[in-house]
């Protein structure tokens, strides 16, 4: 694979925690500016209160929205915690992934032939991507479907 992939994933964890040093507020260095955290909090609470959502859907977007407290949508030391792990874990098993060399398997291998099927479903050409695409949004409006 080369050392390509390993100097392009150092010099963005560089940029970023150069971003997040220099930055006077954390916020702006990840690139959320407050408004927009506060319009997707509002947004993610119209669309968890079902009567709000269907008003919303029914009268339009021509209609302004009805005046009421914006919700806080500070970071919280639970969630930058849950975040710092989720994100340690993800780059724990990227790394096991690609450095394991397990145990070789025989060619009759129930999985090894999984593997060989999967990759041939996988060809990288366009239009097999955009097969897969369409059945997984029937699969998704199909689920979507069974569920009203």
């Amino acid at each position: 694979m080369g050392t390509w992939p390993y100097l392009a994933a150092g010099w963005v964890l560089l940029i970023a925690l150069y971003a997040l040093v220099t930055s006077r507020n954390l916020i702006h260095a990840i690139g959320c500016l407050p408004a927009v955290a506060a319009a997707l909090a509002h947004g993610a609470e119209v669309f968890t209160d079902p009567a709000r959502y269907a008003d919303a859907v029914l009268t339009g977007p021509g209609t302004p929205p009805e005046a009421e407290a914006t919700p806080t949508t500070w970071w919280t030391a639970p969630g930058v915690l849950l975040g710092l792990l989720s994100a340690l874990l993800a780059t724990a098993l990227a790394t096991a992934a690609v450095l394991h060399r397990g145990p070789a398997l025989s060619t009759d291998h129930p999985v090894v032939r999984t593997v060989r099927a999967l990759r041939r479903l996988h060809s990288g050409h366009l239009g097999d991507y955009l097969a897969w695409l369409t059945v997984g949004l029937a699969a998704l409006c199909l689920a979507l479907v069974t569920q009203t």
